[in-house]
């Protein structure tokens, strides 16, 4: 009789194989030698990247702040500017492409794609604005479905740079009349 073992060998974790600082991969990945072939291919998906100052650009509000202004009232600017210049309203896109920011997720490989998808899609002007202690955030009702039960977040910092326009629909506050009307009108 021999020693009862595991019936399979032990699973290795993978390592990381970059510097514990944050470094670059110090080996070839998949994705790394594909995105190298598609950029040498002239590929469309390839078009939608560009070095991180022109995208800094892209997520910063280009307003002018008044020295009265509150942050909500700033934030809200910031945030119908964004929205309009990324082609989410029923007015034409920014004419410069360098204005134009991704989402995390987008349903197609090209900009010309990306920007049908959103047009008039929201509607102008944020339905609540709001900051606290992480950033502000505004929020849009859909241009065809204007409820508060289908809305947009676009969120940016305090210094209104690194503004995104999140990819999931947000929700009323529990408890708010907004909140009471989505949940009757649920099946």
């Amino acid at each position: 009789m021999g020693r009862a073992g595991p019936l399979r060998p032990p699973t290795r974790r993978p390592q990381l194989k970059r510097d514990p600082l944050g470094g670059p991969a110090m080996h070839p990945t998949p994705f790394g030698i594909a995105s190298l072939c598609a950029l040498s291919l002239g590929s469309s998906l390839v078009a939608q990247t560009r070095p991180s100052d022109t995208l800094e650009l892209a997520r910063t509000c280009l307003l002018a702040r008044r020295p009265d202004q509150s942050p909500q009232s700033f934030a809200r600017g910031c945030a119908e500017d964004f929205i309009a210049r990324n082609g989410y309203t029923l007015a034409p896109p920014a004419a410069d492409s360098g204005l134009w920011a991704s989402e995390g997720i987008e349903e197609d490989s090209t900009w010309t794609g990306v920007l049908r998808r959103r047009h008039n899609s929201l509607q102008p002007h944020a339905a609540v604005v709001g900051c606290d202690s992480a950033g502000c955030g505004a929020s849009f009702r859909s241009a065809s479905q204007p409820s508060p039960c289908v809305e947009r977040m676009v969120t940016m910092t305090h210094s209104f740079k690194g503004m995104r326009m999140q990819h999931q629909g947000v929700a009323p506050a529990p408890g708010t009349k907004d909140a009471r009307e989505c949940s009757r009108s649920r099946p």
